[in-house]
């Protein structure tokens, strides 16, 4: 009886009205319509992919190539996070194509699938808000110790210290706020979508 319930989800929701026995509709609303929240968690999965890749690729590309690669390392540090991201990509993406398997029981297949989306967004808050300070202080020092600038002194001063370490703290506090504001624009709103349908379905069926 799930896929009445959704039916009638889907009508209190105000979208296109839907015949009783037409389960094949139903389905492929839910498979293709553009305005759910697991298709706009994909939409913006697909942004955040194209993101990195100029993003990351440019600066990678500069420091591969540039003042004779000084800054390989910089270049790497910056390929091996965007590969990473590659990596949770294809396994996030995977997931939200498994959560719009509806010919499978809709409400038990979508309570299962929304636990490990929620491990995968909270382990990218938590990673990313902790890989923007370590990215900075990473990328100072090896700026600072291999700049021809620099080059002269190698050696940091404690001012010098407290100045890198007091950058590093607002980095990080600013990189906490974002993300968490970031993550829940993209993924939390809709995870909350998803648990409010869940709801919604349970409730129908013990009413029945």
């Amino acid at each position: 009886m799930e896929l009445d319930n959704l039916k009638d989800l889907w009508r209190d929701l105000g979208q296109t009205e839907v015949h009783h026995n037409s389960d094949e509709q139903i389905i492929l609303m839910l498979q293709k319509r553009s305005k759910s929240p697991i298709a706009k968690m994909k939409r913006n999965l697909r942004w955040e992919l194209i993101a990195v890749v100029i993003l990351y690729s440019l600066p990678i590309w500069h420091f591969f190539t540039v003042h004779q690669a000084r800054y390989w390392e910089l270049a790497l540090f910056l390929l091996v996070i965007g590969i990473f991201f590659i990596f949770y990509y294809y396994h996030k993406n995977k997931l939200l194509g498994e959560m719009q398997c509806v010919t499978c029981e809709v409400r038990s297949n979508l309570e299962k699938q929304l636990i490990t989306l929620e491990k995968y967004v909270r382990f990218y808050f938590i990673s990313g808000t902790i890989l923007t300070p370590v990215a900075f202080f990473v990328a100072a020092f090896i700026v600072w110790f291999k700049s021809p600038v620099t080059g002269v002194s190698k050696s940091l001063n404690s001012i010098q210290y407290t100045y890198i370490i007091g950058l590093g703290i607002i980095v990080t506090i600013l990189s906490y706020l974002l993300n968490k504001w970031y993550v829940n624009k993209l993924y939390g709103q809709h995870i909350k979508k998803l648990k409010n349908l869940l709801h919604q379905m349970e409730e129908k069926e013990t009413g029945l």
